[in-house]
């Protein structure tokens, strides 16, 4: 009671400055998840070579917590490589200023981190073909909220015409592997005095996150995959032929030092119902609803699309436990868990880009509100709702908001918007054939269960 007292008064204290950071909450804790957080935003990144990887390079941003009496007038805007590998060779360096144009959070190159913490960590593992730079805008809002938040630009992932350009089954073997190895290096950067975040992580507060193909590595770093080759749908939509090649028929182990995980859409299709199973620390897993996956379904070339509805719902099924969350975000689609789409106009004004690409860019998937799979949530209420229950979450579990939080509740859901549908279980009635089927909840205010096969007929091989 005594804390909560204390609490309330520096509140007091700090109105004038809070009611612009959103620092105090009901409770004199925790800054609002859905506003800018009470610290500034430092960025840095790394280029570094996994020996035990076969050399592979291994490029990742890392956003972190700064105090604002570090910022100035002369401080540089963070820098975001459109392709660190090859420079500026191909691409211009983006600012953070670019972005801040469209409503992102500013952040700062190079600057000192806060030295309130240590925090948390989150490790980021993005979408296939994916750029680091395309979750600026959780990079950003995380930060500012007291987290350290490091995205993975994977290396062969296709990125761009030039870029190398791994099959998928060596994507699924090195995204979990990418993962723990940025961890390992930001823990070794964390003890060596001297480095810009000495003394800036706790490495008791792990979380992974990942979206689509980065979910996958998410799931496989906590709950462990068997066997990556058996997964066969990549070979059934035509991104890959058989046999897969042999280097990828290996298992992926569970990281120990991550405590949480949040998944972003992500591929639980590459991973059997038994291993999504196996995941036993706190998660939330937020995605599309149900009738948009089988538009993505559709899109991916699958021959029976209802099968990947409940992609979303699947491995919260598996996972069953109280500390697991399940979120839908209304009217979202496969890349609305990005700032793909604000490239658009960020590349535009670089010169990057003709008007008639701009049109054709957000005229098309996955940018369009028509059409297939089509997004009708505005990109600005989309990065609200992701990082809002991203910060909620992890505040809970990371111990920064004193308990539970009411944002992690099907009533908050309901009564807020932007719209999402909320699931603390997948509990509901309905009769299965057998025991390699599941129930799950396709909609928050629905009283009926759909039913699914755990592991749907062809999506893997025997062993």
């Amino acid at each position: 009671m005594a804390s909560k007292i204390i609490g309330a008064l520096v509140c007091l204290v700090l109105a004038n400055t809070a009611s612009s950071w959103g620092i105090c909450s009901d409770n004199g804790f925790a800054s609002d998840p859905g506003q800018i957080g009470p610290y500034a935003v430092g960025h840095t990144s790394y280029l570094l070579t996994d020996k035990d990887n076969g050399n592979r390079p291994e490029y990742f941003m890392v956003w972190y917590p700064t105090d604002a009496s570090s910022v100035s007038s002369s401080s540089p805007a963070a820098q975001y490589p459109l392709d660190p590998y090859t420079g500026t060779t191909n691409l211009p360096i983006s600012l953070s200023t670019d972005w801040q144009v469209l409503g992102y959070d500013p952040a700062y190159e190079g600057i000192p981190p806060s030295r309130t913490g240590p925090f948390p960590l989150v490790v980021l593992s993005p979408a296939g073909e994916g750029d680091a730079w395309m979750y600026i805008f959780i990079g950003t809002r995380l930060a500012s909220h007291g987290y350290v938040v490091a995205a993975s630009e994977p290396y062969a992932d296709c990125q761009w015409p030039w870029s190398a350009c791994n099959d998928l089954l060596t994507v699924m073997v090195n995204r979990p592997r990418d993962v723990s190895f940025i961890i390992t290096q930001l823990l070794t950067k964390n003890r060596t005095k001297g480095e810009l975040l000495f003394h800036t992580i706790d490495p008791d507060r792990i979380a992974a996150s990942g979206h689509s193909i980065g979910g996958y590595a998410t799931y496989a770093l906590t709950g462990g995959d068997n066997l990556v080759c058996d997964a066969l749908l990549p070979a059934i939509v035509g991104q890959d032929t058989l046999p897969y090649p042999p280097s990828t028929c290996v298992p992926t182990y569970p990281d120990s030092r991550i405590k949480t995980m949040i998944s972003l859409d992500g591929s639980s299709q590459m991973m059997h119902y038994r291993e999504l199973g196996r995941i036993s620390i706190p998660s939330l897993i937020m995605g599309e609803t149900v009738d948009q996956s089988v538009e993505i379904g559709t899109l991916s070339g699958m021959p029976d699309p209802t099968q990947i509805k409940d992609w979303i719902a699947r491995p919260h099924a598996a996972i069953d436990h109280p500390d697991s969350y399940r979120v839908d975000v209304n009217g979202a689609n496969h890349y609305s868990f990005t700032n793909y789409c604000d490239a658009a106009q960020v590349f535009f004004n670089l010169g990057l880009i003709t008007p008639d690409n701009l049109t054709a860019w957000l005229g098309s998937w996955p940018c369009s509100n028509t059409g297939l799979d089509a997004v009708t949530i505005s990109s600005a209420d989309e990065h609200e709702v992701v990082t809002k229950y991203m910060i909620a979450f992890l505040d809970v579990y990371f111990g920064q908001s004193k308990g539970d939080s009411p944002i992690l509740t099907p009533e908050y859901a309901l009564s807020h918007t932007p719209p999402v549908q909320f699931f603390r279980s997948e509990e509901c009635h309905a009769a299965l054939p057998d025991d390699s089927y599941f129930t799950y909840r396709p909609y928050q205010d629905s009283k009926e269960c759909d039913v699914a096969q755990k592991d749907p007929t062809g999506w893997f091989a025997a062993h």
